[in-house]
């Protein structure tokens, strides 16, 4: 049986999903957790991709890139997105609508799957977080401004809703 968000839980959880999971959404469940700090203890962030290798390290670039900011993403390791997680995570934050319709699929409420360049709207949808995987250092710096960017109008959306769950 798969779980389902429940007030009765004391954690409110992110799913960030991309395609492999070894680019964007590892930097940015990483910027997400560096920028809830203590809350932490209250909101679990993981990441998956949507044709993720299982057990995949993050890119080179990516570890790098985010370690320049005090972020260490490497301990991290693929894995393809599921049922069981999208339907147990109360926000699932993708990087391109196609994310979207491959959660919305494997049953994420659509009312809590929101690519990240767009929520809360109208968000930004014209700086989208486009995939970095076998490009420059530059489009990396370029990803993880974005997700950073995005994030930041994020993060308040977050922490009221974990708070309202706990109260």
């Amino acid at each position: 049986m798969t779980r389902s968000p429940s007030p009765s839980d004391p954690l409110y959880r992110v799913l960030i999903v991309c395609t492999g999971n070894t680019c964007r959404s590892p930097m940015a469940a990483g910027a997400l957790r560096r920028m809830l700090g203590a809350d932490t203890e209250r909101i679990a962030v993981e990441s998956a991709g949507t044709a993720a290798w299982e057990g995949q390290p993050a890119t080179e670039t990516a570890i790098s890139v985010a370690a320049g900011a005090g972020v260490d993403i490497s301990e991290h390791r693929s894995r393809r997105v599921t049922p069981m997680m999208v339907r147990a995570s109360d926000l699932v934050l993708v990087m391109e609508r196609s994310h979207a319709g491959a959660v919305s699929s494997l049953g994420a409420a659509p009312d809590r799957t929101h690519v990240l360049s767009e929520w809360p709207e109208p968000g930004e949808p014209a700086l989208p977080v486009s995939d970095p995987f076998g490009a420059s250092i530059e489009a990396y710096e370029e990803c993880w401004r974005r997700i950073n960017h995005h994030l930041e109008r994020v993060v308040p959306q977050i922490r009221d809703a974990s708070r309202a769950r706990s109260a």
